[in-house]
């Protein structure tokens, strides 16, 4: 028992005493209280490990000790003492959450084997949530890391945070663009999503836990303490548990994330808000990531486009052509009906996937009359010159398939690999398309800008020989409902 904090409650002064001293015999930290109320103000300010109380006592008996216990959410084992007139009382509060009982009298040694088994099976699942927290994190970090955009990393916390603490409630806060109020981005629960006095009270609440960094456990009590003036607590808010907890990494203020439970389920723990809190801060890494990695990202693209401005500025008749592929490809990838992780990815190939033609040579880029053999090779090899150029920049890598492969043909007959039908890439196919057409409706060195009419012939006839054929179709049912080559048109992203 050495070093274990045990609290004594019993309101017969020779029995406290007697189990008392043979506790410190036994090397615990012993604390005694006559009642349960002179026991709460003792875990107000000491950190107990397991509880011995009498069920019968004036001024707060064992049952409402126990209650008081729940509903603060304190991490602590209690063993009742009690007659045999109470034994109904004392299973009742093992159904409550109590560890054991002991009827009286008892006998010293009995006692004692009690209170080793509670504080062994204290242990084993002390030990337990240890190695289950740590896992949990170990998920968390790696999940949250894997998130490349805004949208999925919120969803994926959210996620996480109502896995681990089942909320009734739940809502994340953010700062608004002005950054003078806050707003709901995510919830959970009707509180949130119908009931605006309940998100004002917490809007308000996130603002100043934000400002201050700090994480906050709320029983009912302490909610009615955090009331505004002029701003009465919802009446809903009396029966809940609550906990706040900043995602803010430094300088950065990111969000807050609130969970609540109502009456019926277990209140939160100190150390329920301190695993929240830790949640909050891999977030809050994760969110400084993203930030990172958007910021890198934004500026690789920044280099290559200027790449792309150097290519087009080489072959004059092509101004324009990777920003309308890049449009037409989303436009595309819409009506087919692809995630919006797709979507990016055509839209970056789109203007991407002509790079490697900054490494031909002008006088057969733009030769105006059809290239021989030996200049064929050469203008073939800019989708492996795109390739190369773009592996360098490691944010890019998921579009190398797209801007490597976007002059295969579906019977075959294409380069750089000769690959067929659903051995190319999905997204190289869309491309593909794209490319082929915007190529028929403009100016090329070679020849003059086609009618979209005769460019939608061209593409059928060409649908199953160099194009996927759903995919032409898809095209055709885009070009049915609007123009895109007028110059009202607006592009998708």
């Amino acid at each position: 028992m050495t070093r274990h904090k045990i609290l004594l409650v019993d309101d017969e002064p020779g029995l406290l005493e007697v189990c008392r001293e043979t506790l410190e015999e036994r090397g615990a930290d012993v604390f005694t209280a006559v009642n349960g109320l002179q026991a709460l103000k003792i875990l107000e300010s000491a950190q107990v490990d397991l509880i011995v109380s009498d069920l019968r006592m004036s001024r707060l008996d064992g049952m409402g000790l126990l209650r008081k216990i729940k509903e603060s959410g304190l991490d602590v084992d209690v063993i009742f003492l009690t007659g045999f007139g109470t034994v109904e009382n004392a299973v009742d509060c093992l159904r409550l959450g109590a560890t054991d009982y002991l009827l009286k009298p008892f006998d010293v040694q009995e006692l004692l084997l009690k209170i080793e088994k509670a504080l062994h099976g204290r242990k084993a699942r002390t030990e337990q949530k240890k190695f289950s927290n740590l896992a949990t994190m170990l998920s968390l970090s790696n999940t949250l890391g894997n998130q490349k955009n805004l949208r999925s990393l919120i969803k994926e916390f959210f996620v996480q945070v109502r896995e681990a603490f089942a909320p009734d409630h739940m809502a994340m806060f953010f700062p608004d663009a002005e950054g003078k109020d806050m707003e709901v981005r995510v919830s959970l629960g009707r509180f949130f999503r119908v009931r605006e006095d309940i998100r004002d009270w917490f809007k308000d609440l996130s603002k100043d836990l934000l400002e201050q960094g700090a994480p906050k456990l709320f029983d009912p009590a302490s909610m009615k303490e955090a009331s505004r003036p002029g701003k009465s607590l919802p009446p809903e808010l009396a029966h809940v548990s609550a906990m706040a907890a900043p995602v803010a990494s430094g300088r950065s203020k990111i969000a807050v994330v609130v969970v609540l439970r109502e009456k019926e389920g277990p209140a939160y723990s100190l150390q329920n808000l301190h695993l929240l809190t830790v949640f909050a801060a891999y977030a809050a890494s994760a969110f400084e990531n993203l930030r990172g990695y958007r910021r890198l990202r934004n500026m690789n693209i920044e280099i290559i486009t200027s790449h792309v401005s150097a290519v087009e500025a080489k072959d004059f008749y092509t101004k324009g052509h990777s920003e309308r592929v890049s449009s037409y490809s989303v436009l595309l990838g819409k009506e087919i009906g692809l995630p919006d992780r797709d979507l990016r990815l055509l839209s970056f190939a789109g203007m991407l996937h002509d790079i490697g033609k900054i490494g031909i040579p002008d006088n057969i880029l733009n030769k105006n009359a059809p290239l021989t053999e030996e200049e064929l090779v050469i203008m073939k090899q800019h989708p492996v010159v795109g390739r190369d150029i773009l592996s360098r920049v490691k944010t890019l890598h998921e579009i190398l398939p797209i801007v490597y492969h976007h002059h295969e043909w579906w019977d075959g007959g294409g380069y750089p690999e000769g690959l067929r039908k659903e051995n190319i890439p999905f997204l190289a196919r869309v491309i593909t398309v794209i490319d082929g057409f915007e190529a028929i409706v403009s100016n090329r060195a070679y020849q003059n800008a086609r009618p979209v009419a005769e460019a939608r012939e061209i593409l059928a006839q060409g649908a199953g020989v160099q194009w996927d054929p759903d995919i032409v179709n898809a095209w055709l049912r885009v070009l049915d409902k609007q123009d895109v080559t007028k110059k009202h048109f607006t592009p998708p992203l």
